[in-house]
């Protein structure tokens, strides 16, 4: 045992070391204050600085700061709305499955389905999302597919740690500036748990006129310091959002004709799908996918579309890339189809064969897409290559059809494909070797 007074020495010493330790806390707590006062200040006379300048007449003298954030804009106004998402982003995104991403789900909802939600309950049900994501640089491609599409959308959007709060002020920007954004788009956000240096990206200003919300917004494709883009985590994201029974999943880059949404809500009532239970439905309806050339424009009907093909503006998906990965859909059978009325029907069906990837329309409750897939490469046929094992059946669709605008060429990838490709080609082997185990009763094969 201790003597008593060797006991006091070290009560004393104990004491002493902890009031130090406290003290600098203490100090470090007041140094990391200024600190952020100080960027704060910088960065709010910085942007002062860049408006100021901006709005000379004839001005084109660049502010230095301007250099260093010219991919994005300036502005450091956080309103009580966006600090109020902010702040439910913090505390109740999740994790995902790897345990590498932060999950944000319906983050901002339309205000067209949060009012049928209310005031019409399950016959929310009774219609189709269009499912999509993207990072937050392909966001301007948003409007104009709201426009095409005139019904519910949720889309999944990819940020970088340090872009929250950029991507959470694009977000209300949008809102604003475009009607049918406001009404039907529900935004979800995935970003990293711990993502390396990202651009360092200041808010969007609320004042920011609509034209200029992406007028400096550049980034190279699955380009993210290192960080390889959850493609799959995205759309399933996007799918939880969704509070239709029918979607219909498509790139960010993929326009539907219009008047879709519309066309297969009806067809689905006249042919009682919406009176089905969704988790038995095993058929999906396949849209013919077209790219056309850059500034043909968009067809809105198949006959326009077809006067494209003679012309030689538009061609099947992906033709000079992997024409079989689309040939399958048969678009000689589709195209040589007379078009009757103006609805859509279903005119054959395919049996899948690999490596057929085609876009559809589908129950939201088929199986999810495999999350370990990411950057470029076997992301979709991964899980069409499982709704085929599963037993689902394929039907085309009359009159509709999904474009993609700009020919695809082999120099419009970025320069990792080649490699990403080869890596998830390992991956969709072990894939398919699990599928053989999750249906053992299926006789039906990836190959």
């Amino acid at each position: 045992m201790f003597p008593r007074f060797l006991t006091s020495i070290v009560s004393w010493r104990s004491v002493a070391i902890l009031a130090l330790i406290a003290s600098l806390l203490q100090i470090t707590n007041i140094v990391l204050s200024w600190q952020l006062k100080q960027r704060h200040m910088l960065y709010s006379s910085e942007a002062a600085a860049v408006q100021e300048a901006s709005s000379q007449p004839g001005s084109r003298r660049q502010h230095p700061s301007a250099a260093r954030h010219r991919d994005f804009h300036l502005g450091p106004k956080v309103s009580d709305d966006h600090q109020a998402i902010l702040s439910r982003i913090a505390h109740w995104s999740v994790l995902d499955s790897s345990g590498e991403f932060r999950v944000s789900v319906g983050v901002l909802q339309g205000v067209a389905g949060s009012m049928e939600w209310v005031e019409q309950g399950e016959a929310r049900h009774h219609g189709i999302t269009l499912v999509t994501q993207c990072s937050l640089a392909r966001l301007h491609r948003l409007p104009p597919l709201t426009v095409h599409w005139q019904g519910p959308v949720s889309i999944a959007v990819f940020v970088l740690s340090g872009e929250v709060q950029a991507a959470v002020q694009t977000f209300h920007l949008l809102r604003k500036c475009y009607p049918g954004v406001k009404e039907n788009v529900t935004f979800s956000l995935v970003f990293p748990l711990n993502s390396p240096t990202s651009p360092h990206i200041i808010p969007t200003a609320d004042t920011t006129p609509c034209h200029k919300i992406f007028s400096a917004m550049h980034q190279d494709n699955y380009s993210f310091n290192g960080v390889q883009y959850p493609n799959n985590l995205l759309r399933n994201v996007a799918r939880k959002a969704t509070s239709t029974s029918y979607m219909m999943v498509v790139d960010i880059d993929m326009t539907p004709n219009s008047g879709l949404h519309q066309s297969f809500v009806s067809f689905a009532k006249k042919n009682g799908l919406f009176g089905k239970q969704s988790s038995e439905e095993k058929t999906v309806w396949v849209l013919p996918a077209y790219e056309v050339k850059e500034d043909a424009g968009i067809p809105e009907t198949k006959q326009q579309l077809l006067d494209m093909r003679e012309n030689g503006l538009a061609r099947p998906f992906y033709q000079e890339l992997c024409l079989k990965c689309q040939k399958f859909t048969d678009y000689p059978a589709w195209e040589k189809k007379k078009t009757g009325g103006t609805g859509v029907m279903t005119i054959y069906e395919v049996l899948w064969q690999d490596p057929w990837e085609p876009f559809y329309i589908a129950s939201t409750k088929i199986p999810l897409y495999d999350e370990r897939f990411r950057q470029y490469g076997f992301n979709r046929i991964s899980q069409v290559c499982e709704l085929h094992v599963a037993g689902f059946r394929f039907l085309v669709l009359d009159s509709a059809f999904v474009i993609h605008e700009g020919f695809k060429t082999v120099d419009s990838f970025h320069s990792t494909k080649d490699a990403e490709q080869e890596k998830n080609r390992i991956l969709f082997r072990q894939f398919k070797a699990e599928l053989k185990i999750k249906y053992p009763e299926s006789s039906r094969r990836c190959y």
